[in-house]
C-alpha cells in the first residue's frame, strides 16, 4: 500500500488519484508523539543533469500549508514556482500561502512578504515564480513567457545553488509536470541538439502520476520547442 493511501494521508490529497509513489516522495521529518507528519503530497522529479533538481507538489490546502513550508525549509528550497491561480472559475486552486501584507506564521516558520522565510531566528530568502494566464483547462496564449519563465528559474537556480525547485500548480501534474517537461526539453536541445517529448514526459509519469495530464499539454510541449528554435534561430542570425 502507498503511503498516500493511508486514510490518514488521503485527507491530505486535493485530487485522490494524484499521490506521490513511495520510492521517490518527499519525506518530511516527524513531528514528536504525531504519525504520519512526515508525509507530504509531493515527489522528486529529475532535471536533465540532475537527480532530484524539481519538486513536484500540488497547491497546498489550508490543512497543508504548514507541511509545505516546513517541506520548502526543510530541503532547502530557494525558488517557487506557481504555475495556477488562487481561484480559478470561482473554485480554490491553491489556498494562499504567502502574506498579502506584513507576515504569517504556519508552526515555527514565519513568512513576510519581502520573501524572507523565517525558522526562531534563521531566515531565507525565498523567490516565488508566479506564472499567470495558465489555465487548469486549456493552454498558455503563446510560448515565449514560458521560455521566459524556465530561462528565469535557471538563473535563479545558478545563484542560489543546487537544493530542489519546488513547482506546484492546483494537482501537482497537468501544468507541473509540462513546466518540468519544458524545462528538461529544452535543457537536452541546448546541450545535445536532441528533441523527444515522449520520453521526457514518459519518465516523469514514471516518477508522478498524470504528468502532462491532457493532449493539449503535451502538443503544447512541441509549440515551445518550436518558439524557442525559432527565437534562437533569429539570434544566430542577428549574431
Amino acid at each position: 500500500m502507498r503511503t498516500g493511501n493511508l486514510p490518514a494521508n488521503m485527507k491530505k490529497a486535493r485530487v485522490i488519484q494524484i499521490i506521490p509513489y513511495d520510492f521517490n516522495r518527499v519525506i518530511l521529518s516527524m513531528k514528536r508523539g504525531q504519525e504520519y507528519t512526515d508525509y507530504i503530497n509531493a515527489s522528486f522529479i529529475d532535471g536533465y543533469r540532475q537527480k532530484d533538481y524539481f519538486i513536484a507538489t500540488q497547491g497546498p490546502l489550508p490543512h497543508t500549508v504548514e507541511d509545505f513550508w516546513r517541506m520548502v525549509w526543510e530541503w532547502k528550497c530557494h525558488t517557487i514556482v506557481m504555475l495556477t491561480e488562487v481561484l480559478e472559475r470561482e473554485q480554490e486552486k491553491c489556498f494562499q500561502y504567502w502574506p498579502s501584507e506584513g507576515s504569517v506564521s504556519y508552526g515555527e516558520i514565519t513568512i513576510d512578504i519581502k520573501n524572507d522565510l523565517l525558522v526562531d531566528t534563521i531566515s531565507r530568502v525565498i523567490r516565488q515564480f508566479h506564472f499567470h494566464g495558465w489555465p487548469e483547462i486549456g493552454i498558455p496564449t503563446e510560448g515565449k513567457g514560458m521560455i521566459d519563465l524556465i530561462a528565469a528559474v535557471q538563473r535563479q537556480q545558478q545563484q542560489t545553488g543546487n537544493h530542489p525547485i519546488t513547482v506546484h500548480c492546483s494537482a501537482g501534474a497537468g501544468r507541473t509536470g509540462t513546466f518540468i517537461a519544458l524545462s528538461n526539453i529544452l535543457e537536452r536541445v541546448k546541450a545535445e541538439g536532441l528533441l523527444d517529448v515522449f520520453q521526457a514526459v514518459k519518465s516523469l509519469r514514471l516518477q508522478r502520476p498524470h504528468m502532462v495530464q491532457t493532449l493539449e499539454q503535451y502538443e503544447f510541449c512541441y509549440k515551445v520547442v518550436q518558439d524557442f528554435i525559432d527565437i534562437f534561430s533569429d539570434y544566430a542570425n542577428f549574431k
